[in-house]
């Protein structure tokens, strides 16, 4: 029997230690921080959600819960009134107008946020808010109950390393999760996205 030559032998155990590496280590791959997988709303009943609020840059819009369904209403975020403010030129603001909203969408939206895991801490310096995008450039929700009360704000962040996952805040506090969904493209600021289509 052929033995191998040792610079070869040297080569191969080399090789597979590199290998045994990048499939432990995976460098390329984000750090993620301590593992928490945990519901992002805990065990709230999406049946006390009375209304809810999402603003993201120049677009907000409300969802109100009625006796016929879910409403549908445009408000101006604030930095759509600070530019407002500095335009001398404002004209005379509109009262809001409420329309039908599609009670469907707005139900699936609100499972899936209660399907929505915690899966990693990304980090918890408030410096570093600006770069998870989980400050005031980022998508805000928060939800009310029947009384006006608010139950629950969050900042949604940009993607995670998956392109599936996105980092979130909640409001007051300074740590940052990184969610098993990216919400931003689930939630929209507009209120004609959530209008109800009329049937053909």
């Amino acid at each position: 029997m052929k033995k191998i030559s040792r610079p070869y032998l040297y080569l191969g155990v080399t090789l597979l230690a590199a290998v045994f590496v990048l499939l432990l280590e995976k460098p390329t791959a984000d750090k993620k921080g301590d593992v928490v997988d945990i519901p992002l709303l805990g065990n709230l009943d999406v049946q006390t959600i009375a209304m809810i609020e999402i603003e993201y840059l120049l677009n907000g819009v409300r969802l109100k819960k009625g006796d016929g369904g879910w409403m549908v209403s445009g408000f101006k975020t604030k930095i759509q009134e600070n530019i407002e403010k500095a335009d001398v030129k404002k004209e005379t603001e509109a009262p809001e107008k409420w329309y039908k909203a599609d009670s469907n969408k707005v139900d699936l939206i609100l499972n899936i946020l209660l399907d929505v895991q915690l899966s990693s801490l990304a980090g918890n310096n408030p410096e570093k808010h600006g770069f998870f995008e989980v400050n005031a450039v980022g998508m805000q929700i928060r939800l009310f109950d029947s009384v006006g009360k608010k139950i629950e704000h969050l900042y949604l962040g940009k993607t995670g390393a998956g392109f599936l996952e996105s980092y979130v805040r909640k409001e007051g506090e300074n740590e940052v999760y990184l969610a098993n969904r990216y919400l931003r493209g689930t939630l929209s600021p507009t209120a004609e996205d959530w209008k109800e289509k009329p049937k053909k």
